[in-house]
């Protein structure tokens, strides 16, 4: 019975530790926060960030390989053997041998090879850290975007349950007019088909705000069974009276200056180097060696181990030797080709980013003067919807009005609700596209925050 109990109270705390250990935490985010967590702890700018250092690490290779080696070895060993030509079995001894040595060799020239793997290395490194910086700006981007999108999704649940409340009351007032016998049946189930119409718009909301949760804990690699509270407490920032105008002039000048075409513009440089490595293999090799040899011998009568050692056997040699390719089978010729078009691969890449870079930057400022015209009209059309909404619903409560003109206005309010809050999201939105388009990005969040964010600079 004893041991039943303490298995019991084993399974007990047993239960209640790894409830603790897989018990979620709520994050109150502000938008900064958010911004910090995804730099600090976003898996592609890790990623990208692991490449700059493997990148690092190949410069450093490559600057080894001006360097002489240097290779010490030594050795011990033992034979039994025969004395003159007494068989071995009749007069053997043992004999005690040594060896050592130091070998030193360095390449004078490989046909500029290794000047230009290095130069290659270094512009490697370079397009490597250009990719980390555009990785930032995306990561910034897609942090702000799903934040807001969450923000919204959260907005549009208000909006649509406050609807939904309105619409009880009405289906509340219109049945009890209908058991009074003041409202028709048909009216009845009409706003109960408008409640159940709202209900089903509830639940929709709730579950886009549920995915929008979802995708910013990817993208911040927060557990997914964390809560997240979206704080927008003090968000100056997002009010379209706040949202600056961009320079078109001054974006569309920046536009080719974005990290990620200044690392293809290393990437086409590296390219170039690679040329030159694979037509080293056609120029001659000069290569440099010294060596210091020793050994001792028990049957060398010169001396004893120091002696042989250490002043008689040690000898020094150094050479140069020259090797000049003369029949490689092709190999250097179709290197050169490889290579050369890899070369027109990367500049193809270049013109492609470069219009595509372009395209974008426009697309984005087509949209964002877009937006701030759909704010405009839905910040109108929600005012007349409001104001034709409570003209009809007084026509109504006189009997002057249908139950269809009251339901219809409403509709129109919300929608023109739902609206204007997209608008102004999307006015945010597009104003950070340009600013990510135009690779502007960081000064832009730093300037509409106002704040300090540690990981961004």
């Amino acid at each position: 019975m004893i041991r039943l109990i303490r298995i019991n109270l084993f399974l007990s705390v047993l239960s209640a530790t790894l409830v603790a250990q897989v018990a979620p935490e709520t994050h109150n985010l502000t938008l900064p926060e958010v911004i910090s967590l995804a730099l600090n702890r976003n898996l592609l700018l890790q990623r990208s960030g692991i490449q700059v250092q493997l990148r690092e690490n190949e410069v450093v290779s490559e600057k080894a390989d001006f360097d002489p080696n240097l290779t010490a070895s030594a050795g011990l060993s033992t034979g039994y053997g025969a004395d003159g030509r007494d068989p071995v079995w009749d007069d053997g001894s043992f004999t005690d041998s040594a060896s050592g040595s130091l070998n030193s060799s360095v390449t004078l020239y490989r046909g500029n090879e290794q000047i230009a793997s290095l130069e290659q290395a270094k512009l490697s490194l370079e397009a490597s850290r250009k990719d980390l910086d555009r990785s930032q700006q995306q990561i910034l981007f897609q942090s702000v975007a799903r934040y807001l999108e969450a923000i919204l999704n959260l907005k549009a649940i208000d909006i649509e349950t406050e609807e939904l409340a309105t619409r009880m009351e009405n289906l509340e007032r219109i049945e009890f007019d209908y058991q009074n016998e003041i409202r028709i049946l048909a009216e009845v189930q009409r706003q109960k088909a408008l409640v159940a119409d709202s209900e089903r718009r509830v639940a929709a909301a709730n579950r886009a705000y549920q995915n929008s949760l979802y995708l910013l804990k990817d993208l911040l690699l927060l557990p997914p069974r964390d809560e997240i509270v979206l704080n927008l407490d003090d968000a100056e920032w997002l009010e379209p009276e706040n949202i600056g105008e961009p320079s078109i002039t001054e974006s569309l000048a920046r536009v080719f200056e974005r990290p990620d075409l200044l690392a293809q513009h290393f990437r086409l440089s590296a390219a170039e180097q690679s040329i030159r490595v694979a037509e080293s293999g056609k120029k001659l090799t000069l290569s440099a060696s010294a060596n210091l040899r020793t050994s001792y011998s028990s049957r060398s009568p010169i001396g004893n181990f120091g002696e042989q050692y250490f002043k008689n056997s040690p000898d020094i040699s150094g050479g140069l030797s020259v090797s000049i390719p003369i029949f490689d089978r092709r190999r250097t010729e179709t290197s050169i080709v490889r290579a050369r078009l890899q070369q027109d691969q990367e500049e193809l890449e270049l013109q492609d980013l470069e219009q595509v870079a372009e395209t974008d930057l426009r697309l984005a400022i087509l949209n964002f003067n877009t937006a701030k015209l759909q704010l405009k009209s839905s910040l109108e059309l929600l005012r007349s919807a409001e104001i034709a909404l409570e003209a009809e619903q007084a026509r109504y409560d006189a009997g002057a009005a249908t139950l269809l003109d009251v339901t219809t206005l409403q509709s129109t309010r919300l929608d023109a609700a739902v609206s204007v809050e997209e608008s102004r999201f999307d006015l945010f939105v597009n104003r950070l596209d340009i600013a990510f388009q135009d690779g502007t990005i960081e000064t832009f969040l730093l300037k509409q925050l106002n704040t300090d964010i540690p990981g961004l600079e």
